[in-house]
C-alpha cells in the first residue's frame, strides 16, 4: 500500500533575487565590447545574467573578473558569487562570499565616512550596519551548513528589518527547534503567524512541533482551529492527520481525517491517509472500502484495495475487484494467491497456461503455488513438475515437504489432502 507523506517541515533555501539592488541596476551589453571599445564589464553582466536565470553562463563570466583591480565593486562581485554558490548549494563558498561582500560593503561607507570627515563633513561615527539583504543570505548558508547558532546571530543582527520575509521566521524557528530550544522555536513560529496571518505553514509546523514534544491534546486542539479555517486545504488535514498517526494517536488521527473525509469526498490523500488509520487500528474492512472508493478515481489502487478485502476475509469482493486489474501480471499473481484463499484448486491449476504465458513461473513462489494446486486435486505428476524447477532455498524445503504428503497420499490415499 502506498505510503502517506509526512512533512513536518520542508523549508527550502529562498534566494530572493527581486530584493537585491545588485541585480536591479545591471546594465550592460551581452556580448562583445561597446562602441567606443570599453571592456566588458563583467560584475554588470553576471548581475544580468544571474537575473535572467542563466547561472552557469553568469559565472563563466564572473570568473572573469580581476579581482585585484581597485576599482572594483567587491561588495558587489562577492554578493554575485556567493548567490551563485548558494543557487548550487555550496553553503561554504557562499558563505565567505556575502562574509566577504559585508566587509566590503563596511570598508567602502567607511572610506565615504573618512572622505567626508576629510571634506569638512561631520565627524559623527555612525555603527555601519549591513545591508539586511546580505544577512539574509549569509543567515541561509550557515543554516544549509547546519550552523544554527550562527544562523541566529546573523538573523539577530537584522534585528526587524527582515521581518517581512517568511523564510526568516521559519529558519529562526528550525534554527532554535534543531538547538533544543522547543519554546523559542514555537515563539518564532507564533511571531511568524502574526505577521502572516494568511500564511499557513505556520501553524503547521507548530502541530508537528507539539507532537514531537508528545502533546497531544494541543495538537488536537490547535488542529483543529487550523483546520477549522474556511480556506484549510485536503493536504492540511492530511498534514495533521498523519502527524497524529505517526504519534500513535489513532483516534484522535481518525477524527479528523473522517470529518475530512466527509468535507473532500474525492480526495485521494485522504482516502488514503484515512486507510492507513484503519489499518492501524487492525480494520481492514474499512481500509478495503476506502481504497475501492479510491480505485474509481485512480485505477492503480485497485490492487491494494482487492489485497485488503483478502485480507479482512471477503473473499468473493477481492476476487471481484481483481477483474478490474489492468496489469496482467500484477492481476495472475493476485489472482493465484485469492483462488488458493478460496480453496478454488481446480482454478489454480487451470491457470497454468497463463501464468506460462506471462512468465511468471520464472518466480519460485508462483510456481510453488501453482503445485500446491495440482497437489490438492490430486494431479501429483504435474505438482512434481513444476517442485523439480524450485531452487529458493526455504520453499525448496516446503517442496520437499510437499513430496513427501504426495507420497503418503500414494501409500495410504485415505489419509491425503
Amino acid at each position: 500500500m502506498p505510503a502517506v507523506s509526512r512533512s513536518p517541515l520542508a523549508l527550502a533555501l529562498f534566494v530572493p533575487w527581486a530584493l537585491t539592488l545588485h541585480l536591479a541596476h545591471a546594465s550592460v551589453a551581452l556580448a562583445g565590447e561597446d562602441e567606443g571599445g570599453a571592456d566588458i564589464d563583467y560584475v554588470a553582466l553576471a548581475a544580468r545574467l544571474i537575473k535572467d536565470g542563466h547561472f552557469d553562463r553568469a559565472q563563466a563570466a564572473l570568473d572573469e573578473v580581476d579581482a585585484s583591480k581597485p576599482d572594483l565593486d567587491r561588495q558587489r562581485y562577492h554578493t554575485l558569487a556567493g548567490l551563485l554558490a548558494l543557487k548550487r548549494k555550496d553553503f561554504e563558498p557562499a558563505r565567505k562570499g556575502f562574509d566577504r561582500a559585508i566587509k566590503a560593503q563596511i570598508a567602502a561607507e567607511r572610506a565615504d565616512a573618512k572622505h567626508a570627515a576629510e571634506a569638512g563633513g561631520s565627524h559623527a561615527k555612525k555603527p555601519i550596519q549591513p545591508e539586511p539583504v546580505l544577512l539574509l543570505y549569509l543567515a541561509q548558508a550557515n543554516y544549509g551548513l547546519k550552523r544554527y547558532e550562527r544562523t541566529l546571530e546573523v538573523l539577530d543582527r537584522a534585528g526587524k528589518a527582515l521581518d517581512d520575509e517568511t523564510s526568516v521566521h521559519l529558519m529562526r524557528a528550525q534554527s532554535n527547534w534543531e538547538l533544543k530550544r522547543p519554546g523559542r522555536a514555537i515563539a518564532a513560529l507564533k511571531r511568524g503567524a502574526r505577521i502572516f496571518s494568511d500564511d499557513s505553514q505556520f501553524t503547521r509546523l507548530q502541530v508537528f512541533y507539539l507532537i514531537e514534544l508528545g502533546l497531544y491534546q494541543e495538537v488536537m486542539d490547535m488542529g483543529q482551529r487550523y483546520l477549522a479555517r474556511a480556506q484549510a486545504t485536503a493536504e492540511d488535514y492530511v498534514a495533521v492527520g498523519e502527524a497524529l498517526r505517526q504519534g500513535k494517536q489513532l483516534d484522535k488521527a481518525g477524527l479528523i481525517l473522517e470529518g475530512a473525509h466527509l468535507r473532500y469526498p474525492e480526495s485521494e490523500q485522504i482516502m488514503l491517509a484515512l486507510a492507513h488509520v484503519y489499518l492501524d487500528r487492525e480494520r481492514p474492512l474499512s481500509a478495503a472500502m476506502l481504497l475501492e472508493d479510491a480505485a474509481r478515481l485512480n485505477a492503480k489502487y485497485t490492487v491494494e484495495a482487492a489485497e485488503l478485502y483478502k485480507q479482512a476475509g471477503r473473499l468473493e469482493r477481492a476476487l471481484s475487484l481483481n477483474a478490474r486489474v489492468r496489469d496482467q501480471k500484477e492481476k495472475l499473481k493476485q489472482r493465484l494467491s485469492i483462488l488458493l484463499a478460496m480453496e478454488r484448486f481446480e482454478l489454480v491449476a487451470a491457470m497454468a497456461p497463463s501464468l506460462s504465458r506471462t512468465g511468471l513461473l520464472g518466480d519460485d513462489n508462483v510456481r510453488y503455488a501453482l503445485a500446491y494446486g495440482y497437489y490438492k486435486i490430486g494431479d501429483f505428476a504435474s505438482a512434481e513438475q513444476q517442485l523439480k524447477t524450485i531452487t529458493e532455498s526455504e520453499l525448496f524445503n516446503n517442496a520437499n515437504q510437499l513430496r513427501k504428503a504426495m507420497q503418503t497420499c500414494r501409500s495410504s490415499g485415505w489419509e491425503c489432502i
